[in-house]
């Protein structure tokens, strides 16, 4: 039974061994982002969430409103899929908000 132990561990050495490098060369890619939201958090002040708005005529449309809104369309449609990008064109001239998630590309009515 040790036998069988000892050959099961000496074959996931590998294996662990290079999800170990895997894990800290991810680590080391994410230090860079951490350090930028660090330093954007104390830019901003802590707590701190701009409120970006869209006017056209009569017209206001709140930016994290229509985000919100794409997204959720987004998750109706593909719900399993991860966002890994995401961005918002409005339109108020064609009353509709375009948006593209992962390369995937749809409208909502404003």
């Amino acid at each position: 039974m040790k036998e069988a132990v000892d050959a099961a561990l000496e074959k996931a050495e590998p294996v662990v061994r290079k999800a170990k490098g895997a894990a800290q060369a991810a680590a080391k890619k994410a230090e860079p982002v951490i350090e930028a939201a660090i330093s954007a958090g104390k830019q901003l002040g802590a707590g701190y969430v701009p409120e970006l708005y869209v006017q056209d005529a009569n017209r206001q449309f709140d930016c994290a409103e229509l985000l919100e809104r794409c997204v959720a369309d987004f998750r109706e449609k593909y719900a399993p899929m991860r966002i890994s990008s995401c961005k918002l064109y409005i339109k108020p001239e064609d009353s509709m908000v375009y948006y593209v998630i992962n390369d995937i590309e749809d409208k909502l009515p404003l």
